[in-house]
């Protein structure tokens, strides 16, 4: 094993420095997202690349006319993408519009099925971008407060846990989606506390949230391959009989699948489906789109490569395939694997891995905790009020 993949002799963080450490990220949070919130764009940047206007046909009776939206308020948000498009509408549907008077053609699936955070909006006054923007802000805090306390909780140093929870909360992610009028927040939250409570033990407390969550999106099933792997692995180490750990990974699968068939019937009814199939056309839009792939690798690399980093230190000591079964790594694994499908299917962003970011800010946590990382930390000179 290589020096670098021994974990260097560490104080644990307290409970005050997970506070300050949380505060002064919320504020830098709060700051960076304020740029993007609720869509206002108040420094006048042209950040969006989407088009003022598409259309697209979905089906035979819909043809989706993508334009600026004009919010209740009347307030125009310009561009959007047809995502956007979809959450700022189910807001105003939530709210009592019928379907015919709002700013669309058709209610489309998936959208309709992800549409638990504009539930959550709809009870929120003010234009449906405000209220959008306020949940997602709401979601966003919560998620990185849930993050910091995992770091916490597995033991990491509190200069592991800035490092990474910096990592996490100033980044491209938080900064370009995180408090606009797009859905991820959601799921990104309920992922990082269904890690949590895997991370001190709470199994039975996580098919709740696989029961609930669909709504929020599809995408916290990535929950169900991690919840078998810890359950794996407690039984490969003796701590749990094989009844005992396989209980809860099968409770977790059943949950989830007995969330999609019920929420999916009661959820908003869509009129079509908007088209996620392989297409040469992105994929050579994504493999050659230069600003495309460099906000993917802006969004991605800072949490993924430290993420590898430790697994390459892992390996050293165990067969290659051995750490691969780490149930962190699992959730890394499963948002790259999410990642992969949309590369072939539809325009590249780095909020497909954002359901990722707990698992690989646990990791990133861990590395900076070995010797080297651990090392430079230590030279940066941090302020003593950081480490009582």
């Amino acid at each position: 094993m290589g020096a670098d993949a021994t974990v260097a002799p560490t104080r644990s963080t307290t409970l005050r420095t997970l506070v300050v450490v949380g505060l002064v990220l919320s504020v830098a949070t709060l700051l960076i997202g304020s740029v993007r919130f609720a869509r206002f764009d108040w420094t006048g940047l042209p950040l969006d690349r989407a088009p003022l206007t598409a259309e697209r046909q979905v089906g035979p009776d819909c043809l989706e006319k993508i334009r600026p939206y004009v919010t209740v308020s009347d307030r125009v948000i310009s561009p959007v993408v047809v995502d956007e498009q979809q959450y700022l509408a189910l807001v105003e549907y939530y709210r009592g519009t019928p379907v015919e008077d709002l700013q669309l053609t058709c209610l489309y699936d998936p959208f309709t099925n992800r549409s638990g955070m504009s539930w959550i909006a709809h009870w929120i006054p003010g234009d449906e971008g405000v209220a959008l923007g306020i949940t997602n802000t709401a979601m966003l805090l919560l998620g990185m407060w849930i993050v910091l306390a995992t770091m916490r909780a597995q033991g990491s140093g509190p200069r592991a846990v800035l490092a990474a929870g910096t990592l996490y909360a100033v980044a491209w992610n938080p900064f370009f989606f995180g408090t606009g009028v797009l859905i991820e927040t959601g799921v990104v939250a309920a992922i990082a506390l269904a890690w949590y409570l895997l991370t001190i033990r709470k199994v039975w407390l996580v098919w709740p949230i696989l029961l609930l969550g669909y709504p929020l999106k599809e995408t916290i099933g990535i929950v169900v391959p991690v919840v078998w792997v810890w359950c794996w692995a407690e039984y490969r180490s003796g701590r749990r009989s094989l009844a005992a750990a396989a209980s809860p990974a099968i409770a977790s699968m059943v949950a989830f699948v007995a969330g999609v068939a019920v929420w999916r019937n009661l959820l908003p009814t869509p009129r079509a489906s908007w088209e996620v199939t392989p297409d040469l056309g992105d994929m050579f839009t994504n493999l050659f789109d230069v600003i495309s792939l460099g906000s993917f690798a802006v969004g991605v690399l800072p949490l993924l490569v430290p993420s590898f980093l430790l697994y390459r230190q892992r390996s050293r000591a165990d067969r290659w395939l051995l750490p691969l079964f780490d149930p962190a790594t699992v959730g890394v694994l499963a948002a790259l694997g999410i990642c992969a499908w949309a590369f072939i299917t539809v325009d590249l962003t780095p909020r497909l891995f954002w359901i990722g970011f707990p698992f690989a800010a646990s990791l990133t946590a861990l590395w900076f905790d070995t010797e080297r990382p651990k090392a430079w930390l230590d030279r940066l000179g941090l302020p003593r009020w950081l480490v009582p």
